[in-house]
């Protein structure tokens, strides 16, 4: 069970979007070191949870929770007990495998889907010298892997069948040439969607393979090469089959931005070249490179949601049509402004059946740091329109203010409302540790205990009946 101690990290100074819920902390772990974690829902509707940085070290950890939190198979490290980074995940049919670099070498685990026993312990898989030691997989109809990954900058494509107690056999392997670095792909029917970089400018390029390694669609150039772009967009499928790429990229005589271009799926058609979905707007939003997009089942539609630590301190979300149309603009998911100064960075997601998103990314308060914890929060497609509740929200929920904040004599607490209550002060281990008096919207603390004495330094959270909480820094 998650304990009140993360409801208490998260749920408190954070300010969700109408349609989320409450974020919660997931893992009682850190993942200080890389903040990679990967989300997969499964057909029970329980959420599998892979994460760098299991148990706040350079491990990779695992669990399994429901949608409140509860913890169904409990944290435990599925890399061997060595320095283990650039982590990757894939699904295929009842299991979920995890790769990643223990120093030089590739490793991979496998965990069932079913309950989340081990079916493969961290085994061996091959030496790389790359800098970029992602595999990158997705499964076919016939039970066997596609994957890319790379021997220095040169990517190599294959297609691989797992081998329980064996690790995989390869169907066949082939080094992409004019690729560079990155790249991804993505398995749709017969055909094999791969997008890898140019060696010279850095932009992508796009080749389709079928099932059995055939070319048969040749590399084919299709950015501006004046863009500067990542090493590893979004891929997803339209209706009609066809291959959307999403990414963030700045250059070409305009600032960041999130683009589009889809590409047919026969002929490699250039459908729609690099059109625009949203635009930074500095300091009230922001693009980057962390940032998912997910398809609603059933429905022409994709959500696009993305984090960012660099200028404000949110999880921002829209919902776009398959041509890059915007259904429903940016807004902001969760706000933890007022918590500055906060770090909010990785994104993962899925979407379950009915269009529900669910996301987990990282979040810490940066003064005192407390370390990056994967933090979850899900959005529910049913609910009304946004700016309808943003109004029936800001009618109905009462403010409470701490002043001064930080304060090292004590501190004022202003509440909207002019019913006496009493404020309870929890510690950041969610323990019950002192209480304020709240009469005609006023009250006082002096900074000390239920028992008189002086608390700590540190970070406390007040809460009243309502739901409404305030979180204040103590100084010496």
């Amino acid at each position: 069970m998650i304990g009140f101690c993360a409801l208490l990290l998260t749920c408190l100074g954070v300010t969700p979007c109408p349609g989320w819920s409450n974020p919660i902390l997931v893992t009682d772990s850190a993942n200080t070191e890389r903040r990679i974690q990967y989300l997969h829902l499964d057909d029970l509707g329980r959420f599998h949870l892979v994460w760098a940085g299991f148990n706040d070290d350079d491990r990779i950890g695992y669990k399994v929770f429901s949608l409140d939190g509860t913890e169904l198979y409990p944290e435990t490290m599925i890399s061997r007990d060595m320095h283990s980074l650039f982590l990757s995940t894939m699904t295929m049919g009842d299991s979920l495998m995890s790769f990643w670099r223990e120093s030089v070498p590739i490793y991979y685990a496998t965990r069932s889907l079913a309950d989340g026993s081990e079916i493969t312990p961290a085994t061996y898989l091959f030496t790389t010298n790359t800098l970029y030691p992602y595999i990158r997989a997705c499964p076919d109809s016939l039970g066997r892997l596609h994957v890319l990954f790379n021997r220095g900058g040169d990517v190599y494509y294959a297609a691989w069948t797992p081998a329980p107690g064996l690790g995989f056999i390869t169907e066949y392997e082939w080094k992409i040439e004019g690729a560079d670095d990155g790249g991804v792909l993505l398995v749709d029917g017969n055909r094999v969607h791969v997008v890898v970089m140019d060696p010279v400018y850095h932009t992508y390029e796009y080749l389709q393979y079928d099932l059995e390694g055939n070319i048969i669609i040749p590399l084919l150039d299709f950015t501006d090469n004046e863009l500067n772009c990542s090493r590893f967009p979004e891929l997803n499928i339209d209706s009609s089959g066809n291959l959307m790429i999403v990414e963030s990229v700045s250059g070409a005589g305009q600032g960041a931005r999130f683009v589009l271009w889809k590409i047919h799926k026969v002929t490699g058609e250039i459908l729609i070249d690099e059109e625009t979905l949203v635009t930074a707007e500095i300091p009230e939003m922001d693009v980057s490179n962390s940032f998912i997009l997910r398809h609603l089942p059933g429905t022409e539609e994709f959500y696009l949601c993305w984090t960012n630590g660099n200028w404000v301190n949110r999880v921002f979300n829209l919902l776009m049509d398959e041509d890059g149309n915007v259904l429903v603009d940016w807004h902001i998911a969760y706000d933890y402004s007022d918590e500055d100064p906060e770090d909010v960075r990785g994104i993962d997601g899925v979407v379950d059946e009915e269009g529900n998103l669910y996301i987990v990314y990282v979040q810490v308060e940066t003064e005192p740091e407390i370390d990056y914890f994967p933090t979850f929060g899900w959005f529910n497609h049913d609910s009304v329109g946004v700016q309808q509740q943003e109004a029936v929200v800001i009618e109905q929920t009462p403010s409470l203010t701490a002043s001064p904040n930080p304060s090292s004599e004590g501190v004022q607490f202003i509440l909207s409302t002019n019913e006496t209550t009493i404020l309870k002060v929890f510690d950041l281990m969610g323990r019950e540790v002192s209480s304020v008096v709240i009469s005609d919207g006023t009250g006082f603390w002096n900074g000390t205990a239920y028992s008189g004495d002086k608390l700590p330094a540190g970070v406390y959270t007040v809460v009243c009946d309502p739901g409404i909480s305030q979180r204040f820094s103590l100084l010496n």
